[in-house]
């Protein structure tokens, strides 16, 4: 599980399209390569939330490797156990998909068209979505606009005008 710089939808119809930009060399980068397909999940202000240290969670997910240290522990410590996904669709088929973190606006299930393209730093995927699951029916369009995106994060000082995760500053 990792935190993403970018991601943004970029069709409707015939299917709804997202790209995604994965960072060479992450954990996250090579599963998703090997698997051609993931679970992208847009969070809520309360993972980013904390007295201590705001942003512990994002910190967590994008300034760590799952290769150096157990993420699903870390979360799990910060009131975020991983669980698998409830798909809504009768013919869904949940096994092999990675487990997520609770309380998203939106699980968004995608597989990759195509072949990863090679930006630099990143590679982008051009993804179908498979489904779109909402942990509760009761989203609407108000709460839709509520999760967490790059900007918001600039703007509490987790992460740079680069979007690199920024050191807790000690008070």
């Amino acid at each position: 599980m990792n935190i993403l710089t970018y991601a943004s939808p970029v069709a409707i119809k015939p299917h709804r399209m997202w790209s995604i930009s994965l960072y060479k060399g992450t954990l996250s980068h090579e599963n998703f390569a090997k698997e051609k397909r993931g679970i992208l999940q847009l969070l809520r202000p309360e993972h980013v939330k904390g007295e201590e240290a705001p942003g512990k969670l994002i910190r967590v997910l994008g300034g760590s490797s799952g290769r150096d240290v157990d993420k699903q522990a870390m979360c799990e410590k910060l009131g975020f156990p991983w669980q698998s996904l409830d798909c809504t669709e009768e013919t869904s088929d949940t096994s092999g998909w990675p487990q997520v973190l609770p309380h998203c606006v939106y699980y968004l299930k995608l597989e990759l068209v195509g072949e990863l393209i090679d930006c630099g730093s990143h590679d982008v995927a051009i993804c179908r979505v498979v489904e779109m699951v909402s942990e509760d029916d009761s989203t609407n369009a108000a709460e839709e606009l509520k999760y967490i995106s790059t900007r918001t994060l600039r703007e509490m000082n987790i992460i740079s005008e680069l979007g690199r995760i920024k050191d807790v500053e000690v008070k």
